[in-house]
């Protein structure tokens, strides 16, 4: 059955200043959501065991050292760690196969 989540009503979460997650549709750390970010914030230090992808709906930032701006997609194989920089306000789309694990 599909499945209409209205996210101008779905409440935003707090990750860390700055930083807030609305989820689209979650399951034991699996799923779709959005993430937002205001400018000068970033995301904790993760890890990403099942990979991750990621759609750049706006702003400008940057994975550690790749820069990302609206239109981008980036996907993160298994395994792989990062941290995103909000140069801008960024907003992004995430997909993930599995659960995070945030080492910092």
């Amino acid at each position: 059955m599909m499945q209409l989540t209205a996210t101008s009503q779905t409440a935003r979460r707090p990750v860390r200043e700055g930083v807030t997650i609305t989820p689209l549709r979650m399951e034991a750390g699996a799923g779709t959501f959005l993430m937002h970010y205001a400018p000068g914030s970033r995301s904790p230090a993760h890890v990403h065991p099942d990979g991750e992808e990621i759609y750049v709906i706006a702003g400008k930032g940057r994975l550690d050292d790749l820069p990302i701006q609206a239109g981008d997609f980036i996907y993160t194989p298994p395994g792989e760690a990062h941290t995103l920089f909000a140069e801008t306000e960024v907003v992004i789309h995430v997909t993930l196969p599995g659960p995070v694990v945030v080492t910092e």
